[in-house]
C-alpha cells in the first residue's frame, strides 16, 4: 500500500493496480497532475482523504481495492490481450466518492459500462464485507436488548446505538446507518425517540436546492475541498446553482449567467448537488458532518424549531466529465458577452485615449444606464450622491479602489472590463492580495453580482463593505 494524493478535491480516494500501469498523481506544490508508474498489486490511498473522513473511510477504501484485486484482475488481463486500446483507455479504475451511489445503465453493451458495473459492485460490497449481515444484526440487537453490556449510559438512543456499532466495526456512522436498514432493523430503530433526528439526512433531505449568491459564496469560503470541487470541475454560479460552465448549460443575458432549458431539465448532469436537511442537536451530531461542507440556513444562535442546513456531500455528486479546453471555465469567462457590445467597444476606445479621463469614461457608462439623477447613482452604487456630480464634472479621477469598484459593480460590468477600467485609473488591482483578491474571486464566480450580494460576500469574508454613504470632500 502506498499513500499518494490522487486529486485536488479528494473525489478520488483510491486505486488498485491490477496490472502494471501509470496513475495520475497530484502534486500539491505545483498544483498539477503527473503520471507515475506502479507495479501490479499496488494499492494507492489518498492520505488526505483518510485524514478528512476518518479511519472508517480508510478501511472501506482498503476493502474496496481488495475487492477489485480479487474479482476484477482476470477481467483486465483478458481485456489487455483482446483489446489493448480499450484496456489502456479504461485502466486503471480510479475509485471516486462521486460514484458511490451511481448505478450504470442496463443493456448498454460497452466496455466503459462494463467497468462501471465493476466499480458499482465494489462500492456495494465493501460495507457488506466490513459489516457481515448476520454478525452485524446480532451485534446491533445485542446492544439494543442489553445496552448495559455495551457500557452505554441509559436510556439507549438511536444516536448512541449508531455510535457504538460504528466503533465496534470501525466504520463510518453513515455506513452503520444504512446497514441497520439493509439488515432489516428499521422497524426496531424507528421506535427510538431520536430516530427521525438522527436519520434526517436519509429521511428528510431535499436535493439540488438553490442558494442565494451570499449563501453560495459562504459555503465556498467555509471549506477548501468544496472550493476545489468548483475550481476543478469548472463550475460557475447561475440561478442559485454551481453549474458546469458549458454553453449547453449556461446562457448569458446582459452579461449575467442563467441556466439553459436543457440544464433545468438535467440538473443531476450539470449541477453540484447541495442538499437541505433539518438539523437537530444530539450527542454525536458533529460526527455525522465530519468531512462534509455545510452551512446553517438559519441563525445558529436562534432557537428555531425547524433549523436547517445546506450540505455538500461528495458521495451524492455525479462524476462530472472534464470540459474540453474550449469549454473550460477560463474560456467561458472570456466568452461572456458584453452588456452591450457597441457600448463596450466605444468604452474600450475611450479607455485607450490619453485625452479621455477616467470620469469621462464612467460618465459615458452612467448616461447609458440613465444614471443622470444623483439618487439613481446612489441607489446602484451605495455611494453618497455628491460623487455623482464630481464624476459628471470630471473632477474625481483620483477616486479610491473601493469607490471605483462600487461603481463598476453597480454598472454590472464583467471582470475583464473592470480590469481595463482599473488600468485607466490611479489604482491597480492586486490579484494575490486582499481585498482585491477577494473582489476578483467573487467576480470570477458570480458574474453580474449585485452590490448588495457583493457586500454580503465581503461580510462573510470579514472584509469591509464597499459603497458607503459618506460624502466625498
Amino acid at each position: 500500500m502506498i499513500e499518494v494524493s490522487l486529486s485536488k478535491n479528494l473525489d478520488i480516494f483510491g486505486c488498485c493496480l491490477l496490472l502494471d500501469g501509470e496513475v495520475q498523481v497530484y502534486n500539491k506544490v505545483t498544483g498539477s497532475m503527473k503520471p507515475r508508474s506502479f507495479p501490479a498489486g499496488t494499492i494507492l490511498i489518498d492520505p488526505n482523504y483518510a485524514e478528512r473522513y476518518g479511519e472508517g473511510a480508510k478501511r472501506n477504501t482498503l476493502i474496496h481495492e481488495a475487492l477489485h484485486w480479487e474479482k476484477d484482475k482476470r477481467y483486465f488481463e483478458i481485456l489487455q490481450i483482446k483489446n489493448r486500446a480499450s484496456s489502456e483507455k479504461l485502466y486503471p479504475i480510479m475509485c471516486r466518492q462521486s460514484e458511490t451511489y451511481y448505478v450504470p445503465p442496463e443493456g448498454k453493451n460497452t466496455k466503459e459500462n462494463e467497468v462501471r458495473w465493476l466499480e458499482w459492485q465494489a462500492h456495494r460490497l465493501a460495507p457488506r464485507v466490513l459489516m457481515p449481515h448476520e454478525m452485524f444484526k446480532k451485534k446491533a440487537l445485542e446492544i439494543i436488548e442489553r445496552p448495559d453490556s455495551a457500557n452505554i449510559d441509559l436510556p439507549l438512543s438511536c444516536d448512541s446505538l449508531i455510535e457504538r456499532i460504528s466503533e465496534f466495526f470501525l466504520v463510518s456512522r453513515s455506513s452503520a446507518k444504512y446497514r441497520l436498514i439493509e439488515v432489516g432493523l428499521e422497524a426496531v430503530i424507528s421506535q427510538f425517540d431520536d430516530y427521525a433526528d438522527v436519520y434526517a439526512e436519509i429521511l428528510e433531505s431535499k436535493s439540488y436546492q438553490p442558494l442565494s449568491p451570499v449563501e453560495a459564496y459562504s459555503l465556498t469560503l467555509n471549506d477548501s475541498v468544496f472550493s476545489e470541487w468548483i475550481n476543478d470541475g469548472s463550475f460557475i454560479y447561475a440561478d442559485g446553482y454551481f453549474i458546469l460552465a458549458s454553453q449547453q448549460y449556461v446562457v448569458f443575458k446582459d452579461g449575467i449567467p442563467h441556466l439553459t432549458a436543457k440544464a433545468k431539465k438535467n440538473l443531476s448532469k450539470c449541477v453540484l448537488n447541495i442538499r437541505e436537511q433539518r438539523c437537530v442537536e444530539y450527542t454525536y451530531a458533529c460526527k455525522d458532518f465530519e468531512g462534509l461542507s455545510f452551512l446553517y440556513k438559519t441563525d445558529v444562535k436562534a432557537q428555531d424549531v425547524d433549523r436547517r442546513i445546506y450540505l455538500f456531500d461528495p458521495k451524492l455528486q455525479m462524476s462530472f466529465e472534464k470540459l474540453d479546453p474550449t469549454e473550460s471555465y477560463a474560456a467561458a469567462l472570456n466568452s461572456i458577452p458584453a452588456y452591450d457590445e457597441d457600448e463596450e467597444n466605444q468604452l474600450l476606445g475611450m479607455l485607450a485615449m490619453p485625452n479621455k479621463s477616467l470620469c469621462q469614461c464612467l460618465w459615458f457608462l452612467m448616461e447609458n444606464r440613465h444614471w443622470t439623477a444623483p439618487s439613481t447613482f446612489s441607489e446602484y452604487t451605495g455611494l453618497h450622491a455628491n460623487y455623482h456630480g464630481k464624476i459628471k464634472n470630471d473632477q474625481y479621477d483620483n477616486m479610491g479602489t473601493d469607490v471605483l469598484m462600487a461603481i463598476c459593480i453597480g454598472l454590472q460590468l464583467r471582470l475583464w472590463l473592470i480590469e481595463q477600467i482599473f488600468v485607466k485609473s490611479q489604482n491597480k488591482l492586486t490579484r494575490y492580495q486582499d481585498p482585491d483578491k477577494t473582489y476578483i474571486r467573487i467576480l470570477e464566480r458570480f458574474p453580474g453580482v449585485t452590490l448588495n450580494d457583493f457586500n454580503g460576500m465581503l461580510k462573510a469574508a470579514k472584509l469591509p463593505e464597499i459603497g458607503t454613504k459618506e460624502k466625498v470632500s
